[in-house]
């Protein structure tokens, strides 16, 4: 009896995947049919007695808290491990999509020196950038600490990574920025780090800001980090940093080089946004715990909104009459505020936030 041929597959991994009979097990519901190269290496990496253990943890804590403790947030979740990143994002893309930043960056950087549009800027703007463009790395690595330490107690694998990638997005940008400071140098005489601390550690326009960052290294609840992280903070006092000052205020003035920087700090941010509204969507939707977490990440939201809008304000009122270039930052606060408003709908907590006075 003669034996049949074995089955020929394509190499192609999307179409493969799934096709073979002795492959196609899985722990996990994929999204789509097939399950994505995402969900493979990311899936069911992080274990969980409700999913994979019988026999509950194999290790635990002294004080008998498993490895992962469903008690660290207030927020409940059905299925924890259902949420998925819709921008897909696993360990290659994270490393390519960030070295394609770093280029662009250093080409904006290494051109502007050999166009010489560094001639260009305004020497007022370039003695506002030597007091003040170095400041935001203090509160990016502010945010990186802060999620850095809350993914460790993230409840599924695939709500980890994006944690943990959003935290080194923010030491990326950290760096960056530090690093811009240091190029522009040759051009204009010194950018002092120093300088930057003590004004981010004692200017009063700073001080809401660092209050907001520090009290959140406080926080013990991990969903509660993000929620004041990702719907407070980041839509307002971030995007204002990064696009009204990086980019506008930096546009004014006849520089082309910062909003280059500034610009993929708000790519990063788009990113956070889009899987931010996807959980607290799943969380909202939730049909045994939906009304529960309602009601969790309201009074999160009365609590930590109303800190990042002062620290908004009080950083827009300090800078109208330092920032040069005519930029209304009262339209820019207007604009915030109205893009944060499109940002909670997309989350679905539109009706949970208190309408900000315009």
């Amino acid at each position: 009896m003669s034996t049949p041929p074995a089955k020929k597959l394509s190499r192609d991994p999307e179409q493969t995947r799934g096709a073979d009979e002795l492959r196609s097990f899985q722990y996990f519901t994929p999204a789509k049919r097939r399950a994505s190269l995402y969900e493979d290496v990311t899936c069911d990496t992080q274990p969980s007695p409700h999913r994979h253990m019988q026999r509950d943890w194999l290790v635990s804590f002294e004080d008998g808290r498993g490895t992962w403790d469903d008690r660290s947030t207030a927020i409940r979740c059905g299925d924890w491990y259902a949420f998925r990143d819709p921008g897909a994002k696993w360990e290659r893309t994270f490393y390519q999509v960030g070295t394609s930043y770093e280029k662009q960056i250093e080409g904006a950087v290494g051109g502007a020196a050999s166009d010489r549009l560094y001639e260009d800027f305004s020497p007022e703007w370039v003695e506002f950038l030597r007091t003040n463009l170095q400041i935001p790395a203090y509160v990016e690595q502010g945010l990186w600490l802060t999620t850095a330490v809350i993914a460790r107690d993230c409840l599924s694998d695939s709500l980890a990574h994006a944690v943990t990638f959003q935290a080194s997005l923010k030491q990326r940008l950290a760096q960056a920025i530090v690093l811009y400071g240091m190029d522009l140098e040759p051009h204009f005489g010194d950018f002092s780090i120093d300088a930057a601390q003590e004004r981010f550690l004692e200017d009063p326009i700073w001080q809401p800001t660092r209050r907001l960052l520090e009290r959140l290294r406080a926080t013990q609840d991990w969903m509660e980090v993000l929620v004041a992280v990702n719907l407070c903070f980041e839509p307002t006092v971030g995007v204002f940093l990064r696009r009204e000052l990086g980019i506008r205020a930096a546009s004014a003035n006849g520089d082309t080089v910062t909003p280059s920087i500034a610009r993929t700090g708000q790519l990063e941010w788009d990113w956070i946004a889009d899987w931010t509204a996807a959980l607290i969507g799943q969380l909202l939707a939730d049909e045994e715990h939906g009304a529960h977490n309602r009601d969790t990440i309201e009074g999160w939201l009365d609590d930590w909104l109303p800190q990042a809008r002062e620290a908004l304000a009080v950083l827009a009122d300090g800078y109208a009459q330092e920032i040069p270039g005519g930029l209304d930052l009262d339209e820019s606060v207007r604009r915030v505020a109205r893009d944060a408003a499109t940002f909670h709908a997309r989350c679905g907590v539109e009706d949970l936030v208190t309408a900000e006075v315009a």
